[in-house]
């Protein structure tokens, strides 16, 4: 009686054993950003409406351009610089689904955001155009 015992707990650790090593491995793959292949660039400028000395935009220099995948969360994961004139260009995104925003913080540590874009990546090489300004 112990043999079969032994034999059936024997037998249910190694079910559990390799059902445990059936786990999907994840392989990812970089894509150099020199390819075109799925890959977009996008590009625009940042203003910011400081309304202590204007209510026309200016531009916001080294502003923070911010970009999810997330559409639900809108967890940023991926961060960029616009230039000192509030350029920005953002190369490489892969086809999907993404959130974009751009926040300033001026010298006197304001800082000024937008709502963001929700952007659709296709398979394409002509670039998206975001134009943000900050309040």
């Amino acid at each position: 009686m112990k043999t079969l015992k032994y034999i059936l707990a024997s037998l249910t650790v190694g079910l559990f054993t390799f059902s445990a090593c059936t786990k999907e491995e994840t392989v990812k793959y970089d894509i150099p950003v020199t390819s075109t292949g799925g890959q977009v660039m996008v590009q625009g400028s940042v203003k910011y409406i400081d309304y202590g000395t204007s209510t026309s935009p200016v531009a916001a220099p080294f502003a923070t351009i911010k970009i999810s995948n997330d559409l639900t969360t809108k967890t940023f994961t991926q961060f960029w610089q616009a230039d000192s004139v509030g350029n920005f260009a953002v190369k490489g995104l892969a086809v999907g689904d993404y959130y974009i925003a751009a926040e300033y913080q001026d010298a006197w540590g304001y800082t000024y955001a937008t709502n963001g874009y929700t952007v659709n990546v296709k398979n394409t090489v002509n670039p998206i155009t975001l134009d943000f300004i900050c309040k």
